[in-house]
């Protein structure tokens, strides 16, 4: 039996307490009294479901996801979906057979429920930092294989629902209980409802790679960015570091969207969690530096984020407005629930495995960090 004493968030509800584990499982929650200012913060596991690379590591191999799995810990993250661009066919095949294999045979480290395919059917137009060559047209036909190949690993797959075909893979992924994302888009504001109704329930990387408000006679026309916002059939999947979105429009989306609609996430690179270095990811070189997002070597354009989750949790709360419970949310329950891990991790609470994440009062600094139970990271 262990027993962790401190600030921690459960039930929506902040204050200072006790929790038991027994057997890697929540076993009891006691409040004590109302948060003690000097006091660590016990919170849910972190779930970044949305990352390309973590450490020194890169979602593009195997060992490469094994590493970032064993480093995200550190980060206080407990559970990775890995995220892959838009790639070729060959690739797809080899690496959604690579995590279907790590999903039933866990390596060391974060939990890896599945994948997250951030492509290929994708907008020219608003690619963002893929490589244009790589992009296709939806085929369900390819769909159909890489779904076989999945055999339900793959947990997300973000689309341009506007494209020849788009309707039909939708429909063909949320049959086999996959969450279609819209995302890197040329949607038109009038076609985005309809694409919900296809089955279109998460906006990728909101207000990134997406068209900007028009005018008509001088008035303000909605965007699909806003239709999204106000929508509650979809989740707003947020890159919480201050860059890729600015703090006011997060702060907007917070109160136009509530939290418990929002999945906050990392998009991050290799050298995510460092302090500098030069990588190679998706094709193409780009650097990281300390406070500043992934930048594309060759041409200075962003490409991904620095961010850790545990950087996220502190922005949420110090930067852009959120509660400590609405950050909570927004980092761990939000995410288990979006790939099927709501009722084992997300929450502290009797009955959920003791997936932990235990800040110093900085609400930065990593102190300690249990997967299952297992105590994974102790600075």
């Amino acid at each position: 039996m262990k027993k962790i004493t401190g600030n921690m968030v459960s039930s929506n509800e902040y204050f200072f307490g006790e929790l038991t584990i027994e057997n890697n499982i929540i076993t009891r929650v006691r409040k004590i009294s109302a948060p003690e200012t000097d006091a660590d913060i016990t919170l849910p596991g972190f779930i970044d479901t949305h990352l390309h690379g973590l450490g020194e590591y890169s979602a593009e191999s195997q060992e490469g996801i094994r590493g970032m799995a064993a480093f995200a810990p550190v980060c206080g993250t407990t559970a990775i979906v890995p995220t892959f661009a838009s790639e070729p066919e060959k690739f797809y095949t080899e690496m959604l057979a690579a995590v279907r294999d790590m999903v039933r045979t866990p390596p060391p480290g974060a939990r890896i429920p599945g994948c997250h395919m951030e492509g290929p059917f994708l907008s020219h137009r608003f690619k963002g930092g893929m490589v244009e060559e790589r992009l296709r047209l939806p085929s369900v036909e390819l769909m159909e294989k890489f779904l076989d190949i999945a055999q339900g690993t793959l947990k997300i797959v973000t689309i341009a629902p506007e494209l020849p075909g788009a309707k039909e893979v939708i429909e063909l992924l949320c049959r086999n209980r996959v969450v279609v994302s819209a995302g890197h888009t040329d949607c038109p504001p009038e076609l985005f409802p309809e694409t919900v109704s296809w089955g279109i329930s998460r906006v990728c990387h909101l207000f990134d790679a997406w068209d900007s408000p028009q005018t008509k006679g001088g008035v303000r026309q909605a965007a699909v960015t806003d239709l999204a916002l106000t929508d509650d059939n979809v989740m707003k999947e947020l890159i919480v570091d201050g860059l890729h979105v600015p703090p006011e429009l997060i702060r907007l989306a917070r109160r136009a969207a509530g939290a418990e609609k929002i999945i906050a996430v990392s998009d991050a690179m290799q050298g995510a969690g460092l302090k500098s270095g030069r990588f190679h990811d998706c094709g193409e070189w780009f650097i990281i530096r300390d406070g500043d997002v992934a930048r594309r070597e060759r041409d200075n354009a962003i490409v991904g984020s620095s961010l850790s989750m545990n950087r996220a949790f502190y922005n949420m709360v110090t930067r852009f407005g959120f509660t400590i419970p609405e950050a909570s949310v927004s980092l761990s329950g939000n995410p288990a629930r979006s790939v099927g891990l709501g009722e084992v991790t997300g929450s502290i609470a009797p009955g959920f495995e003791a997936d932990l994440t235990c800040l110093a009062p900085d609400m930065l600094t990593v102190k300690r960090c249990f997967v299952r139970g297992e105590e994974l990271y102790r600075s």
